[in-house]
């Protein structure tokens, strides 16, 4: 992206009418506490977002969580450290105004809850998070500790948070870990993710309901803002890749999750659990290069289930098109494809077929005329089928068979 000088590199700005605040939460002196980042709806006209970028909230928090990705991806950290430097771009920013009072326009915002994928945390899809929140939603991403994320952290005592001495959790790694113990690990960590959903979930229906929660890491944004501006009537889970299959397990689990979105979900960790019963409806949304035919028996499992459930594939994606990496450090992955779909315009059709659906089946928003629109003009680049990432790369190298 060209920016002059004196300009801030940031994510897109978000599609929807309001302007977005952010916050992150955490809770308790210790791992079984929660962590999460709130976007949500302000008073602040959408047009005038420009005007507080000395209060947007830094894409990256910590050098730490650099280091994290490049372990987890075994990529050298002078790459991911300089290479934006290389190519003449700054550090990244989220165009959202970090403790802005909660918009005011609404008596409640329905609420969504976001989890992240394998080697990713609480900011890896923030275009996403705040693009929905800026329609009227408030969203919270969750950061687990699970051991999948590329590196997390949580304070001890209100002495380590005083000093900013945070305790880290370790990633663990795929070459740690026996073939035959992949899935077993896998399968706990959903679990435990989805225990941490579950929390966070309680935590959010305590601050909904006026309880005193100390959020440990920021005393300045007064919590008492969301009193009674939850509605846990249109509570929606999302989650990308691991978060896709954490979200399904979710909403088999817990029947406060009225709606699911499932993007790119990878059904490794769920392959072997009995059938979950998901009768809220699910929209899936897929790249064009993750979708092995094992996951694709899995999906299909879910998706020709009984309940609403809709499908839509992005062409000319990858894993990545789905977060905010390659409008950072550009594509990475599936060298194979040579032409993608530019990173802004496959964020904005994945944040548009879930503002279309949550429409549609969770009453909210009531208007997506603009939703509508951009997805006819861009219809070319989706379609409602499955692709299997074998069947691409046959293609691409020119074998039919």
């Amino acid at each position: 992206m060209e920016v002059n000088d004196s300009e801030k590199c940031h994510l897109p700005y978000p599609s929807g009418p309001f302007a977005t605040g952010c916050i992150d939460l955490m809770t308790e002196y210790s791992p079984e506490g929660c962590f999460a980042r709130i976007f949500y709806p302000t008073d602040i006209p959408s047009e005038q977002i420009n005007e507080y970028s000395d209060k947007w909230m830094p894409w990256m928090p910590n050098e730490t969580y650099l280091r994290g990705f490049a372990s987890s991806l075994r990529i050298p950290f002078f790459v991911f450290k300089y290479g934006p430097y290389l190519i003449r771009q700054k550090p990244h920013y989220i165009p959202t105004i970090c403790d802005a009072p909660l918009s005011k326009a609404l008596e409640s915002y329905p609420l969504l809850v976001f989890s992240h994928g394998f080697a990713a945390t609480r900011f890896v899809c923030s275009e996403y998070c705040n693009s929905i929140a800026s329609h009227g939603f408030i969203v919270v991403a969750i950061e687990h500790r699970d051991t999948s994320a590329p590196a997390t952290f949580y304070y001890d005592s209100p002495e380590s948070v005083k000093n900013d001495q945070c305790t880290w959790v370790d990633h663990v790694h795929l070459h740690q870990i026996c073939d035959n113990d992949h899935y077993l690990l896998r399968n706990k960590q959903l679990k435990y993710r989805f225990k941490e959903m579950e929390k966070l979930l309680d935590t959010l229906s305590e601050i909904n309901n006026g309880a005193p929660v100390e959020n440990i890491i920021n005393y300045s944004f007064d919590l008492e803002q969301f009193k009674g501006k939850l509605n846990f009537n249109k509570v929606i889970v999302a989650g990308y890749s691991f978060g896709g299959s954490t979200a399904m397990y979710t909403a088999a689990n817990d029947k406060r999750i009225k709606t699911a979105v499932i993007i790119d979900g990878w059904m490794f960790p769920i392959k072997s659990e009995p059938f979950l019963n998901i009768d809220q409806p699910i929209l899936f949304i897929n790249s064009q290069t993750f979708h092995i035919p094992s996951n694709i028996s899995v999906l299909r499992k879910y998706f020709n289930s009984k309940g609403i459930r809709q499908l839509y594939t992005l062409k000319n994606t990858t894993h990545e098109s789905h977060t905010d990496t390659p409008y950072i450090w550009g594509y990475w992955l599936d060298i194979i494809m040579w032409k993608k779909l530019d990173p802004e315009t496959a964020l904005k059709i994945q944040s548009y077929l879930t503002i279309r659906f949550l429409r549609d089946h969770a009453g909210y928003p009531t208007n997506a005329d603009s939703a509508q629109i951009y997805l006819k003009e861009h219809s070319d680049d989706i379609t409602d089928d499955f692709i299997s990432y074998t069947k691409t790369i046959k293609r691409k190298m020119g074998i039919f068979w």
